[in-house]
């Protein structure tokens, strides 16, 4: 098998999904036999725990550091250092396969850019698309087509990749984001997950955990837990510093608004095991959200065995269907608001789409996920 190097920009280990999703890439891959060498970049504040233990991974792939211009810490000027860095370490990681890899190797990203310059040397590129552009389309495009191989996460980047930018259907894989199962199938019940957690026995709970972006529709449940009686507690796990003080002077005055905070990546599968409900309340007001994501979030749910209530926008109902989730209107705190309490009166149908989206998670795993890109890989390197 090829050598897989994988080439992440981002903090390395630190609690971001993005840096979760490398990490998850490089142990599956491993295990299904690939010889794997995560590169990231040196950067300042990653955390300085070792990262195989702080994500519970497996030690069977390599993580090789490079340098980096880093200025991104100061509080001016974000996008000039953004830049600066992210160009730095392109092009440090494009010298560093240059001298490590084979033209036989595959080099791997989720950023176009150092996929780019490895194209002129190295035939078997595979870019994992998480976004999509919204300016520079032609550049974006003139890429693109240098790059050998290309997954998009949800279908609707997927029709627009072959409307905006001609691309082969058969040159893209629709491979969606995936979950751990052994670590979000876990045996323990509602109840006993809550006195772990030292939350009350007594209350219907409706979780939320994730970061506190304005895009991730948390303003809206916000509003929706005003509705709701005192016999709710809504619980919001996770955010940075700065969002968890922006959230707390807009809603502390709610009593049953719970701002958890940051919280290890272990512990979030007991939160969403002593959950009544889970909540994905994406907003559809900016296109990060509508039409780009595919929240490994959603993933985690599924696997947890609750009913998880998400907005209907196209970047969630092209992954799942009203079978597993109950959809309501984006931004329309009013209609989430009785959807909880919908949900949490119906206890059939609490146990069918819960059920359903177990059934439908089992096939995106980590592991089914890898070996499905291998497979593509391999048959276009055939062709």
């Amino acid at each position: 098998m090829k050598r897989l190097f994988l080439i992440f920009h981002g903090r390395f280990p630190c609690e971001k999904a993005a840096a979760i999703f490398a990490a998850k890439d490089a142990e599956a891959f491993a295990d299904e036999g690939v010889e794997v060498i995560l590169v990231v970049p040196r950067r300042i504040g990653r955390s300085s725990n070792d990262p195989y233990d702080y994500y519970k991974i497996r030690r069977n792939f390599r993580i090789v550091y490079l340098p980096v211009v880093d200025f991104m810490f100061f509080p001016f000027a974000p996008k000039i250092f953004f830049w600066l860095s992210f160009i730095s370490f392109s092009m440090s990681s494009f010298f560093y396969v240059l001298f490590r890899a084979t033209r036989h190797d595959i080099i791997y990203s989720n950023e176009p850019l150092p996929l780019f310059f490895a194209s002129f040397v190295f035939p078997l590129t595979f870019y994992e698309m998480q976004d999509f552009p919204e300016s520079k389309i032609r550049l974006f495009g003139f890429m693109l087509h240098r790059i050998a191989f290309i997954s998009v996460s949800n279908r609707w980047k997927k029709e627009e990749m072959e409307k905006v930018f001609s691309i082969a259907s058969n040159k893209m894989l629709y491979e969606p984001n995936a979950v751990d199962f052994s670590e979000f199938d876990i045996p323990i019940g509602k109840e006993e997950s809550r006195k772990k957690l030292s939350l009350p026995l007594d209350k219907k709970i409706v979780v939320y955990t994730g970061h506190l972006y304005g895009w991730k529709g948390v303003d809206t449940l916000a509003l929706a837990a005003r509705e709701l009686s005192d016999e709710y507690l809504v619980f919001f796990v996770g955010g940075t510093d700065d969002d968890q003080k922006r959230f707390r002077k807009m809603y502390g005055d709610c009593k049953n608004i719970i701002i958890s905070g940051l919280k290890p990546h272990s512990e979030i599968p007991l939160w969403q095991k002593a959950a009544d409900v889970l909540v994905l309340p994406n907003t559809a007001k900016e296109k990060i959200s509508k039409y780009y994501t595919s929240p490994m979030k959603l993933f985690e749910y599924m696997a947890s065995k609750r009913p998880i209530i998400a907005s209907r926008i196209p970047s969630l109902s092209g992954l799942i269907d009203e079978r597993s989730v109950i959809f309501v209107e984006p931004d329309n705190s009013s209609e989430l608001a009785r959807a909880i309490e919908r949900v949490c009166a119906n206890l059939k149908l609490v146990e069918s789409v819960s059920l359903s989206a177990y059934e439908l998670v089992k096939d995106f795993t980590w592991n089914k996920r890898a070996q499905r890109i291998i497979k593509f890989i391999g048959v276009l390197n055939n062709n």
